[in-house]
């Protein structure tokens, strides 16, 4: 099982990779130091990017025809995992600006999804944004953009040709990052991924072990998110 939650997490990874950096680039973490705890004037947007609906990842070397056939195997399954909810997830700027705020912070919820798509892209360069984000700060009127940046939620099963390698396992992956309006510098940057397992069978009737696994695997999340502003 250790390996397959390896083989995931480097799949999340290069796909944290793709969507902030392009494939040629890798951001390195960036930990909260003196040049953001040390600052209590700058105001601090908070916000969170659209969260995409869960889905069923099917990874692993398959051909057109193997997909296919391992994409009807899994229907039932994929039905049920884009039903999960991924609310919870969209609360979390509500609780890091409440947590600011406690610190004496000035921070505000910015209320619509960011869509980092419409921002111009830049070169890579590390220690900064590689979307320029610096019309956030007149938009909002913030110094700061506090952002939590998620790309995949749902669940993932590996497959050589059509035989599965793993068992199906909820998974949420995404980045935290602060931004400086203005220069696009990161003063925070942290890859987040929680992959769970299912406790007991995973494919009872109704999924009910796996859909628990992907509630605990966004409350992991959460805290990865939330636990550095509340220190």
């Amino acid at each position: 099982m250790a390996f397959h939650v390896l083989r995931t997490w480097a799949a999340l990874t290069l796909l944290a990779c793709l969507t902030l950096t392009g494939c040629a680039h890798v951001q390195p973490p960036v930990p909260l130091d003196n040049q953001f705890w040390g600052a209590k004037e700058p105001t601090i947007g908070v916000a969170i990017t659209v969260v995409p609906e869960p889905v069923l990842a099917l990874t692993g070397n398959q051909g057109l025809l193997d997909y296919a056939i391992n994409k009807g195997v899994n229907s039932k399954l994929s039905d049920n995992v884009e039903k999960w909810q991924v609310r919870d997830l969209n609360t979390l700027p509500d609780v890091i600006v409440a947590k600011l705020q406690a610190k004496g912070y000035k921070a505000k919820r910015i209320n619509e999804p960011v869509d980092l798509k419409i921002y111009k892209e830049t070169s890579f360069r590390e220690g900064y944004m590689t979307r320029d984000m610096t019309p956030v700060k007149a938009t909002y009127g913030v110094d700061r953009l506090l952002l939590v940046n998620v790309y995949a939620t749902g669940a993932t099963r590996s497959y050589y040709s059509v035989v599965p390698t793993s068992v199906p396992m909820a998974q949420v992956g995404g980045q935290g990052m602060v931004i400086d309006l203005a220069d696009n510098k990161l003063l925070w940057f942290k890859p987040f991924v929680a992959v769970q397992a299912a406790q007991g069978e995973w494919d009872e009737p109704t999924y009910a072990n796996l859909s628990n696994a992907f509630y605990q695997a966004v409350d992991n999340s959460r805290q990865q998110m939330i636990t550095p502003f509340a220190q």
